[in-house]
């Protein structure tokens, strides 16, 4: 049996003609794997490295193109790195400190002029009881030919400003309040009762959840974008997506979990109680980042400065540190939306519905790229089924 071959980051580097963040970007997007090494360095599989910087598959001779960890299109949205995702070169995580949504989806959607200025002209449509905010969402957007004449427009001139509608629609839908300028964050505290700093970590939340890549999610918005499909369509894709419990419904399952706990002796009671019985924990773990996810880190530190005296805000340190114990996992931004449901007081709906509105924004930056793309998506699969038999003559 072989010994596998690692390398140093400035080796791995080297080889690939790129610069370290780069490097980094490839583990964290899985073409590269990477292993501790001595003192906190990293190394990384020459295999990796040199079948990377040839060009050929990690799955080599499958004749199957990679649909989870390697690169199956272009983008300049956004970069994933350990530092966390960059949107068009800047990351989320300063992002976070000041900017509003609004000003995220400029960025992604690269705006010359303000799509938000015009005030929202649209009339919500009647939404039966009883449905959930992301199934009210779902029949919200295909009803909006309805209310936009333009709704099949694919003019770029119209696109930008048709976004902007359909983010404060969609953000209306959610809240089940009227379209609103007011920036998306206020919008939310204000149908939540969250004044002063809490508004922060809405903001904040909003602005993580923008977009990340190729998720699930993005990459059905873009294969519907890619047929041509009108915006609104394209989101129904995303949205469709994004309603499972392994992606927009993880915070769900966090909260599930986090309403057990009440004070600090039931942290190790819940948390071991759910090793024992071999169950996972919602809201750690990710299977983008080798280490932490830098935008749970980022969403707790502005919870701890908004709300640190929370009785519940102080139990997080010890809810982490003892899953880093028991599971060897950190927390992501599913688990990071579920302490600020909880902390802050809101609906139990709340971490979905934020991640969702924040989410939209980049659904509509993914469908924008595509729509200016040629090529239609469509992958190839590997036939593993029965064959038809011929009779040896």
């Amino acid at each position: 049996m072989s010994t596998p071959i690692y390398l140093s980051a400035q080796e791995a580097a080297a080889e690939l003609g790129v610069r370290p963040a780069t490097l980094y970007a490839y583990v964290s997007r899985g073409l590269i794997q990477s292993v501790p090494g001595p003192g906190k360095q990293k190394r990384y599989d020459a295999a990796d490295v040199r079948r990377l910087k040839t060009g050929k598959d990690t799955d080599e001779g499958s004749g199957t193109p990679g649909l989870s960890g390697h690169s199956v299109l272009e983008t300049r949205l956004t970069m994933i790195t350990e530092d966390g995702p960059l949107y068009r070169g800047l990351l989320a995580t300063d992002l976070a400190q000041t900017s509003t949504l609004e000003a995220v989806a400029t960025l992604l959607w690269d705006c010359s002029d303000d799509p938000f200025a015009e005030a929202p002209d649209v009339k919500l449509p009647a939404v039966p009881d009883g449905l959930g905010a992301v199934d009210r969402l779902m029949g919200a957007y295909a009803v909006w030919p309805a209310s936009d004449r333009a709704a099949y427009t694919l003019s770029p001139q119209l696109l930008r400003k048709k976004g902007a509608q359909l983010l404060r629609y969609g953000v209306a839908i959610l809240l089940q309040t009227e379209p609103q300028t007011a920036p998306i964050h206020v919008q939310f505290a204000d149908a939540w009762h969250i004044s002063g700093a809490g508004q922060e970590v809405l903001r904040a939340a909003l602005v993580l959840a923008a977009d990340h890549e190729l998720n699930t999610s993005a990459f059905a918005v873009r294969c519907a974008a890619s047929t041509r499909a009108p915006l609104h369509a394209a989101l129904l894709s995303g949205i469709g997506a994004f309603s499972g419990p392994r992606h927009g419904a993880a915070s769900d399952r966090a909260r599930a979990w986090l309403a057990e706990i009440s004070e600090e002796r039931d942290i190790e009671t819940v948390l071991g109680g759910r090793l024992a019985r071999g169950e996972e924990l919602p809201g750690f773990g990710h299977g983008i980042y080798t280490g932490r996810d830098p935008r749970a880190d980022c969403l707790l530190r502005i919870l701890k400065e908004s709300a640190g005296g929370h009785p519940f805000a102080r139990l997080l340190p010890e809810i982490v540190q003892t899953a880093d114990d028991l599971f060897g996992v950190c927390p992501n931004i599913d688990f990071a939306l579920a302490a600020a449901q909880r902390t802050l007081g809101l609906p139990e709906d709340a971490g979905k519905s934020l991640f969702c509105a924040g989410r939209i924004v980049g659904w509509i930056a993914h469908a924008l790229e595509q729509y200016a793309t040629p090529e239609q998506i469509r992958p190839r699969a590997t036939y593993v089924g029965e064959r038809p038999r011929r009779e040896i003559v």
